[in-house]
């Protein structure tokens, strides 16, 4: 029984190693004291298949912190396999010198080692225990569960020693096969970004041309009407008709004026983002706000250099963001959106605002994946940015609501951080 609840421990550590969370709640002591409880109420029933029950209960510790049944299997699958390595190590070492004594030494022993190689591998690199790709994780759930039957169930044969050896070597294969599955789903994963991005970066680069060259053609019409207005004044002058020149000046500079000022770019500060696929999205955006007759606004105190997160993630969420600022405020006459870039110590906040002009559902209603305030089929962009924030462990988004302002502050951390 001492075993069991040694084993059931070493479990949800090593859970929570692949989980990559390294605080302790108050949940995470009350299961695993649940949990023993449990084992040993059900141990006289059950026996030796007490470990199906183990792995049921690991499968709901994971569920609770990843809300993802196929990801909480294979999860628990994982652990428990690994967990298998180091009782088939610890057992044949036993069998070897002939020492049931040895065998608890040792299995702790490989435990340990197991819990810090899991801890090592998940802090020092992005790799994930699960795909993002459901059907593949589906897929992979039940291939797992179906090499741990095989194991659980092969044990009472005869010859122990071989059937323990044999199910180590499976053991080893099937991490191995796993680990070069897993690497080859990266492989594949990050060419698809790379020819996603490089597909999005050129459609940036064609927006950031047109916009340029509709700046340019603007500029010429504004220095052709500027030497007709000069040429007009001088007329007045030459005949010191100042009751006409200012009469003049009432009805046509006056209101072109105004409007330069209304309509005046507030993108200098764009020039100090160095990052052109960052650069490109909210100039274009905002150049379009502008053409809308949105009032807008830029600020960026110092260069942005470089960034820590996937580029192409990080523009779609600065597109999906500046587009609903967009969306809420076309066809108001009040319409503005305040965007901003503070560069901070440990990590880079891109700040987007916008006025409200209608009442507004309570955010969890807005994140829901279709639902829109503008009609059916609209409501996708909160949907897939929180889908982007939560799979880049160095963005945090907070979206609120202060009166008549909604706020976006989108962060990026410089250092990977974690729990």
């Amino acid at each position: 029984m001492l075993i069991i609840f040694l084993q059931e421990f070493f479990l949800f550590v090593i859970t929570k190693a692949i989980l990559k969370k390294r605080s302790i709640q108050l949940f995470d002591i009350s299961f695993v004291a649940v949990s023993l409880g449990v084992t040993y109420a059900f141990y006289s029933l059950l026996q030796d298949r007490v470990s199906f029950l183990v792995v049921l209960l690991c499968i709901i510790y994971a569920y609770w912190y990843e809300h993802n049944i196929s990801k909480s299997v294979i999860i628990a699958m994982e652990i428990t396999m690994l967990s298998m390595v180091a009782d088939h190590l610890a057992s044949l070492v036993m069998l070897f010198f002939d020492s049931m004594r040895l065998y608890l030494l040792l299995f702790s022993i490989f435990q340990s080692l197991l819990i810090i190689m899991v801890y090592t591998v998940r802090l020092r690199t992005n790799c994930k225990p699960f795909f993002e790709d459901q059907k593949l994780n589906r897929t992979t759930a039940a291939l797992l569960c179906i090499v741990y039957l095989y194991i659980i169930l092969s044990e009472g044969w005869k010859n122990q020693a071989n059937v323990i050896f044999s199910n180590l070597i499976i053991l080893l294969v099937m991490i191995g096969l796993f680990v070069i599955i897993y690497n080859e789903y990266l492989n594949n994963v990050k060419s698809k970004y790379e020819v996603q991005k490089q597909r999005i970066q050129i459609q940036n680069d064609t927006r950031y041309m047109n916009e340029i060259e509709a700046h340019y053609n603007e500029l010429r019409r504004f220095r052709h009407d500027y030497q007709n207005m000069l040429i007009s004044i001088d007329e007045y002058l030459k005949t010191d008709d100042l009751e006409g020149l200012q009469e003049y000046y009432q009805k046509n500079l006056a209101p072109v004026s105004n409007r330069v000022l209304k309509e005046k770019y507030n993108l200098e500060d764009l020039s100090r983002v160095k990052v052109k696929s960052i650069k490109s999205i909210p100039f274009s955006k905002l150049s379009y706000a502008q053409s809308q007759e949105i009032e807008v606004h830029f600020d960026l105190k110092e260069p942005l250099i470089d960034i820590t997160v996937n580029e192409l993630d990080l523009d779609i969420a600065l597109g999906i963001m500046l587009d609903n600022a967009i969306e809420a405020s076309v066809g108001h006459a009040d319409g503005e959106i305040m965007s901003a870039i503070f560069i901070e110590k440990n990590s880079t906040v891109f700040l987007i605002q916008n006025n409200v002009f209608e009442q507004l559902p309570p955010l969890w209603k807005l994140k829901e994946a279709g639902y829109s305030t503008k009609g059916k089929n609209r409501g996708i962009g909160l949907n897939s940015l929180s889908k982007i924030v939560n799979r880049n462990e160095n963005m945090i988004l907070e979206t609120r609501v202060l009166g008549a302002v909604f706020l976006q502050r989108l962060t990026v951390k410089r250092v990977s951080q974690n729990d």
